[in-house]
């Protein structure tokens, strides 16, 4: 009896279960959206125009600060009045710091060491026993430029007219005439007694006066002579295959002689080939000078000297100077010039080539013929500076007649 009780006791339940979820299904069916269908995008396109801006960098500015001037005070907290305690009687505001120089830029022509470094350098084609210590004045520098700038309006820029063109290229035709003209008296009557005499009295003051030997006018090389031929000679090597140094004479030299004497003993070897490198040194110091100017000199009838200029400059400014400081004391007051000097003219305007030849030291000259008879070809620039401390390079001044107008 107890078994079909207990069955209709859970029956009850049961069925309402059933029927709560049976609801539930069809409250949840009934309240399903429906599904539409997606409308779908036009193809069509349109044309929209858009800018872009940049928007301003906002940059905090702070305002000028006067010397004397306090910020504004920055406001704090209570929590920072109650830490900070009583107020404290204060002294007088400290003064202002000085305001820092902004860094200087660097001077022109100075460099970082490191960059400097960096730098690639330039091959050096001459032998070691050629590389000398380098020095201002060693070789002619170029001269400065004598240009000047043209600007709108100057009258250098008005067109020429044709009897203008003509002046112009006559006058120059008649000075390359003059010239030529020139040179070629001083060919013939440069050989005047009187001609010479100024030639003779130029060139000893220009070897007695003191501030004409080469350190003093900057030229602190002791090969500078020698150094300036070679490279000289390379070059015309390269060019021509002839180093164009003086052909030999036909008497035959001091080597040479050697070498037909003792041409078949070894021992004589070594004296042929001291007697070459001193031969090619002498050679390499006679192919020209180191230094040349010419000197324009104009003197009146009476022999007083009316004016003195350099036609052509040497690039060294000091010897420049030098020559032309001698001029005065030299040949400021002379004789009056004969008739055939003159030629019937209002001045007598002559033109001369000073030259400064180079030598070296002695003990410098012994160091690089035994450098080239041993053919070692070596020459440091500590024997250049220590070889023959009591021995200086010299200037041989030389001077001659270039024309005679």
């Amino acid at each position: 009896m107890s078994s079909p009780a207990s069955r209709n006791r859970f029956l009850a339940p049961l069925l309402l279960s059933v029927l709560l979820h049976l609801l539930l299904g069809v409250w949840l069916w009934s309240t399903e959206p429906s599904s539409t269908p997606v409308r779908p995008m036009s193809t069509t396109s349109h044309a929209v125009e858009v800018e872009f801006r940049e928007a301003p960098a906002s940059v905090p500015t702070t305002p000028p600060t006067t010397p004397g001037s306090r910020p504004p005070p920055i406001p704090r907290t209570r929590l920072q009045q109650k830490k900070a305690g009583p107020a404290v009687a204060k002294g007088p505001p400290p003064p202002p710091e000085p305001m820092m120089k902004p860094p200087e830029p660097p001077a022109a022509g100075t460099a970082d060491p490191a960059d400097v470094a960096e730098v690639r350098r330039a091959p050096i084609l001459l032998p070691s026993w050629m590389q000398a210590p380098a020095s201002t004045g060693s070789l002619a520098v170029a001269p400065e430029p004598r240009g000047r700038t043209l600007r709108p309006g100057d009258p250098e820029l008005r067109p020429e007219s044709n009897e203008e063109a003509s002046e112009r290229l006559t006058a120059r035709l008649q000075d390359w005439a003059d010239d030529d003209t020139a040179g070629v008296r001083a060919q013939g009557t440069g050989g005047h007694p009187y001609l010479g005499g100024m030639r003779d009295s130029l060139a000893e003051s220009l070897g007695h006066t003191p501030g004409g030997k080469p350190k003093e006018l900057g030229v602190n090389n002791p090969i500078a002579g020698l150094l300036k031929n070679y490279t000289e000679a390379a070059e015309q090597y390269g060019k021509t295959g002839g180093p164009g140094i003086t052909p030999p004479s036909t008497t035959p030299l001091h080597s040479e002689q050697l070498a037909a004497r003792f041409r078949d003993e070894a021992a004589a070897k070594g004296m042929i080939a001291s007697a070459q490198a001193l031969e090619t040194l002498d050679a390499l110091e006679k192919r020209g000078a180191l230094l040349t100017v010419q000197l324009e000199l104009r003197h009146s009838r009476t022999g007083a000297l009316l004016g003195s200029r350099l036609a052509e400059s040497s690039g060294n400014r000091l010897f420049d100077a030098f020559v032309l400081k001698v001029v005065p004391a030299s040949l400021g007051e002379l004789e009056p010039p004969p008739p055939e000097v003159m030629r019937n003219k209002e001045e007598l305007k002559t033109r001369w080539l000073v030259e400064g030849w180079h030598h070296p030291p002695k003990g410098v000259s012994r160091s690089l013929a035994s450098s080239l008879a041993s053919g070692q070809l070596m020459l440091l620039p500590v024997e250049l500076l220590t070889a023959s401390p009591n021995e200086e390079a010299e200037f041989e001044y030389r001077v001659r007649l270039n024309k005679l107008y």
